[in-house]
């Protein structure tokens, strides 16, 4: 088939998979490829069906949630137009190469549903937004890996090679029971998230939500029940306002900005090697295949 024109379509809360989607339209484009980069939240804030026949390649990329993608990301594939056998890519980030970031099936089935021929999924490991601040040599190491993974998933991509994740039996339904429990959880860590008096009312959470769950209220910030876990307003806020009533503890307490690390060239990444012994351990084999 003649390429012409390539769409990546994709969902990102605090950047990883902006980060990743935008390195393979780099690719793309270095290979001389029109490639559009669209993120999906616009789409579904204007309510209109993407025009997929414009494309020869379709690219979707969602972050892990739960071992699966978060609700927002199911809700764009819903309001997917059908197609007829359109040549598609997924990508995913998750902050462990843990059970390759958890089954591919919910998010393949959607797409073959609708005439989406999926025939390459590829895993990026992106430094974690939760809980635990990863070291700073080991971001940049995994930002590192990512354009070598990147860079070949693209050749594979354009040379039409099937890559597909394999999904056994239990990490299927491990899947479909976090997949379920998923979209309660996050609406329950939006329902309790809130401002402090150090909120000036820049109103850059309302507008930065990707779910519209944020809005002003007699001068008060209100959260809604429509959370998608993204970690945006936490991470975004310019005053450091927002928390969570309940679940603190899974908001990293010095922020999370990827873009700090890896565009500052005084750190390397060389946390991982083959010496690496204790939880990162399982890190070398995945940074070990590009």
């Amino acid at each position: 088939m003649h390429i012409q024109k390539i769409g990546i379509f994709y969902f990102s809360g605090t950047g990883n998979t902006k980060i990743v989607a935008n390195l393979y339209a780099t690719e793309f484009q270095n290979k001389r490829f029109d490639t559009n980069l669209l993120p999906i939240e616009k789409i579904l804030r204007k309510n209109i069906a993407p025009f997929m026949s414009d494309y020869d390649i379709l690219g979707f990329g969602h972050p892990v949630h739960a071992f699966s993608a978060p609700k927002i990301f199911f809700d764009f594939l819903a309001k997917l137009p059908n197609v007829d056998n359109k040549k598609t890519f997924t990508f995913k980030t998750a902050g462990d190469p843990l059970c390759h970031g958890g089954s591919t099936s919910l998010v393949r089935n959607c797409l073959s549903k609708k005439g989406y021929k999926v025939f390459h999924e590829s895993l990026i490991v992106m430094p974690a937004n939760v809980v635990v601040k990863y070291d700073d040599s080991l971001i940049k190491q995994l930002y590192e890996v990512a354009v070598k993974k990147v860079k070949r998933g693209t050749e594979e991509i354009l040379l039409g090679k099937i890559n597909l994740q394999k999904n056994n039996l239990w990490l299927k339904i491990g899947t479909y029971l976090f997949n379920k429990a998923e979209s309660s959880g996050a609406s329950y860590f939006g329902k309790y998230l809130i401002a402090s008096d150090l909120c000036n009312l820049c109103g850059k959470c309302i507008k930065d939500c990707p779910t519209r769950n944020i809005s002003k209220h007699n001068e008060n910030v209100i959260f809604g029940n429509k959370c998608t876990f993204c970690m945006r307003c936490v991470y975004n806020c310019p005053e450091g306002a927002i928390s969570n009533k309940y679940m603190n503890f899974l908001v990293i307490k010095k922020g999370y900005n990827i873009l700090n690390v890896i565009n500052d060239p005084k750190i390397k990444g060389n946390y991982i090697s083959h010496k690496t012994k204790g939880y990162f351990k399982h890190f070398y084999k995945y940074m070990s295949e590009y």
